[in-house]
């Protein structure tokens, strides 16, 4: 089967060194396979985006000369698509509707690694007078699956999760439903993205299996941090990455994933690092490490 990767985030600001790292990681296993490499906008919730960032994401990989082999696709053309999908599941007996609100829960349910474990509350119950999520029944809740760097993962939905909402009680996708769907729909192979959402991989599998579709190769990469060991993140305050920087911040981006540019290469353009990456690319150099330290942040 042809390789085919994506890069995917939220146009919720510009991209930061941590997002940019990503990016570089997943166009290079792309590449180094002779795959494609997609760039998809995870713009669903409007209320968590910033005007501008869409356009900003797509400046920056321009300006990085990182180039996507399809024309971008944008999550919000799918909504109706995605609330289609969910609702075929409830007859089925496979998810439920679920009209708890997030302080109830808070009060009565325990916490898991993914934040509050559902309990279970209206798996049975037939009518409702609130506004309703629509929830995916976790069983079975062993996932078992080899992520290429991590290695073997054994996953406990009902450590995790419990039943995980695929429709939020606002009617808007959650992002489990709209990334496995468009992954799906895009042919997408494999995934390389950041170890903080190794976790949630058991419930992005469990529901590739609830809905009958293919699961991709997973990777996920140590995350960025900074001096104090704190994820980067738009919430944190990350600094932006300047594009005109490209050049030099490129050869920072490759070491920080274990390639070190050899010195006729200092001052080559990205594309020209890139080359060289590709034929260098691998993983396996940085496979003993959770977090990289950045001086950019």
């Amino acid at each position: 089967m042809p390789y085919i990767g994506r890069f995917a985030p939220s146009p919720t600001g510009p991209l930061h060194i941590g997002s940019l790292a990503t990016a570089v990681a997943s166009y290079l296993h792309a590449k180094k396979a002779n795959g494609e490499w997609l760039l998809r906008i995870e713009d669903i919730d409007h209320s968590r985006e910033q005007p501008g960032s869409a356009d900003s994401i797509r400046a920056t990989l321009d300006a990085f000369e990182l180039g996507w082999d399809r024309d971008v696709f944008y999550q919000s053309s799918e909504i109706e698509s995605y609330r289609s999908v969910a609702e075929k599941l409830i007859p089925l007996g496979l998810a439920f509707r679920c009209s708890c609100t997030r302080s109830q829960l808070q009060i009565t349910a325990k916490l898991g690694k993914l934040g509050i474990r559902y309990p279970g509350h209206c798996r049975m119950r037939k009518y409702h007078d609130k506004p309703t999520a629509i929830r995916v029944l976790a069983e079975p809740d062993e996932i078992i699956f080899t992520d290429g760097l991590q290695g073997r993962q054994k996953k406990y939905l009902s450590q995790l999760t419990g039943d995980y909402t695929i429709i939020r009680r606002d009617t808007l996708p959650s992002y489990n439903l709209s990334t496995v769907l468009d992954d799906s729909s895009q042919g997408v192979t494999h995934v390389v993205r950041g170890v903080d959402l190794l976790e949630l991989t058991g419930v992005h599998i469990h529901l590739q299996r609830t809905l009958g579709i293919q699961t991709p190769e997973y990777l996920h990469l140590p995350i960025i941090v900074d001096a104090n060991g704190q994820k980067l993140s738009k919430q944190t305050g990350a600094a932006p990455v300047i594009n005109k920087h490209a050049a030099n911040l490129s050869v920072t981006l490759l070491a920080y994933l274990g390639l070190q540019i050899p010195n006729e290469l200092i001052g080559s353009s990205p594309s020209e690092l890139w080359a060289w990456a590709i034929q260098h690319w691998n993983p396996k150099t940085i496979a003993n490490k959770k977090t990289i330290k950045t001086k950019y942040s």
